[in-house]
């Protein structure tokens, strides 16, 4: 702020200054022009009374009028230049030496007139005795003196002007240089202040960037933890937190997108439900623990199981479960879930209140289509599940076909 009012008043400075300085200028230009035209005009007023004299006298010793043909001439130029040089020192301290010049010449015009008519009437001696006269000679001779003394005058005047101007034009010039000088200060000072001020923005500017990327930075790592979390998160929803297969819900999805995928393609797709063979006789038996353990050994062996593209197993509810078997028809998806079962029976966990084997066994339900445009979905998996059913009565611990 302070250096913003320090160039103004530089630039005020200045403009004030030149101002000042061209007005001196003009006014310098406008005196001396004025004091050369003054003594000129009294220049010209010497030498036109000098000959005005010189007109009489000689006209007078001649005895000669023609002489004094052009006396009326030369008197009114003369005349005419006192009342020039009168209107040019009005605002001068000359002036009141110039209106006493111009009293004491109307005085001599006065003895001229006179001697002048004399020596039209031919009376030269009495127009030599003005002429020769101490009083006309006197005045002459003082009128003469105070002539040399205004024009002296106004050479001292000239010059004391000169002096006042000169005086005023190097104020102005010193006036000029000192805000000149206020102005590159100011201007230093500003340059410096603004580099600054340019570093600090710079610094600023480098300290936001560092302090954007180290943002950006933890923005990315809060959005890879939180896109790993929300993939745990959909993986927890999607899972079966016992057994760690599919749950109901990601199987439902999964069902769905496979059944269109089929019927697009004109695939066969088949399913299967499976159940654990008296699971609640056996949980009843060796407890929920032991239960626990016999659904994670047979969600396992499900799981190793269907490892093709597609292929998904889960857990549809308690002991059962169910399997998407992407492109098999019913024979082949029956040979799979052969192997499972078997599998699951190779195991030989202990049953002591299984009717047949002694061990865990499942029982399987499989059905299989080519689903068309219009078809139901859930009416395979319903067909499955009544094969599961008649697996078992059948006297479980075996695969069942549906349609």
């Amino acid at each position: 702020m302070r250096s913003t009012s320090s160039i103004y008043v530089a630039v005020v400075v200045l403009v004030l200054t030149m101002g000042a300085g061209s007005y001196v200028d003009m006014e310098n230009d406008s005196m001396h022009a004025r004091h050369l035209e003054i003594s000129t005009a009294l220049e010209r007023m010497g030498r036109l009374n000098q000959e005005l004299t010189n007109m009489l006298l000689i006209s007078v010793l001649e005895q000669n009028t023609l002489r004094t043909a052009s006396y009326d001439t030369v008197d009114q130029d003369l005349e005419a230049t006192i009342k020039s040089v009168s209107n040019l020192t009005r605002k001068l301290a000359l002036s009141e030496e110039i209106s006493a010049l111009s009293a004491e010449r109307d005085k001599l015009h006065v003895t001229e007139e006179a001697a002048l008519r004399l020596m039209r009437q031919d009376r030269w001696k009495e127009a030599q005795q003005l002429l020769f006269a101490d009083t006309y000679v006197m005045a002459k001779k003082i009128y003469e003196i105070n002539s040399e003394t205004a024009v002296g005058a106004l050479t001292g005047e000239l010059a004391m002007s000169a002096a006042h101007f000169e005086r005023i034009r190097l104020g102005a010039q010193v006036t000029r240089v000192g805000a000149l000088l206020l102005l590159l200060w100011v201007g230093t000072m500003f340059s410096r202040r603004l580099r600054q001020e340019m570093a600090e923005q710079a610094r600023l500017q480098d300290a936001i960037t560092a302090s954007n990327h180290a943002l950006e930075e933890k923005v990315s790592e809060r959005t890879a933890e939180l896109e790993a979390a929300n993939r745990q998160l959909e993986s927890l929803s999607a899972t079966d937190g016992l057994t760690g297969l599919a749950n109901r819900r990601k199987f439902d999805l999964e069902w769905e997108l496979e059944w269109q995928r089929a019927s697009r393609q004109g695939l066969p797709l088949a399913v299967a439900m499976v159940d654990v063979d008296q699971f609640k006789a056996y949980n009843d038996h060796y407890g929920h623990q032991a239960g626990d353990v016999c659904l994670k050994v047979v969600a396992q062996t499900l799981s190793s199981a269907v490892q093709r593209s597609g292929e998904l197993a889960a857990r549809y509810g308690g002991e059962e479960f169910v399997v998407i078997l992407p492109g098999l028809g019913t024979a082949e998806a029956v040979a799979v879930l052969e192997r499972v079962r078997a599998a699951v029976q190779a195991l030989g966990l202990p049953h002591a209140k299984a009717a047949l084997a002694g061990v865990v066994t499942i029982s399987a339900g499989v059905a299989s289509c080519v689903p068309r445009p219009g078809d139901d979905s859930a009416s395979l998996v319903q067909a499955a599940d009544a094969a599961m059913y008649r697996a078992k009565l059948a006297g479980r611990n075996r695969v069942e076909a549906g349609w």
